[in-house]
């Protein structure tokens, strides 16, 4: 058995739901979890000279993140999230993540092509199950 995480385009609590339900065992959140604690995108980790201190080891840029406002944010998302997926999942008709982990049968494809629903293994929009 070999576990499947998903990664890359997950901006949304919405996306997460999607993922998990097309197969993945957990979901990657690092853009999102970095926008939430301040990072504006600039595409600069990888040099160390982060503007707003959080990937960086230098000690003056360091000096412009707050960590507790930074986990304050963070922890919002997480909370956030937490509570619109429960919602999703509660207009589904599932209660548990563990329920709703490659279980296709509720998603619907809205503007796919026929081979893209075929791949997904989807239904289009509409169309009940």
């Amino acid at each position: 058995r070999v576990s499947l995480l998903a990664a890359g385009g997950i901006r949304c609590s919405a996306d997460v739901v999607k993922a998990i339900a097309l197969g993945a065992d957990a979901v990657y959140i690092a853009t999102s979890a970095l926008v939430a604690v301040g990072c504006h995108l600039c595409q600069k980790c990888y040099t160390g000279k982060c503007n707003w201190g959080i990937a960086t080891q230098d000690p003056y840029l360091v000096k412009r993140l707050n960590p507790e406002i930074a986990s304050r944010r963070l922890v919002n998302l997480i909370k956030a999230w937490s509570h619109e997926i429960k919602e999703i999942m509660g207009g589904m008709g599932i209660n548990a993540v563990e329920s709703l982990r490659g279980n296709r049968l509720r998603l619907r494809g809205f503007d796919l092509h026929e081979n893209e629903l075929k791949i997904l293994d989807i239904k289009p929009a509409g169309e009940s199950m």
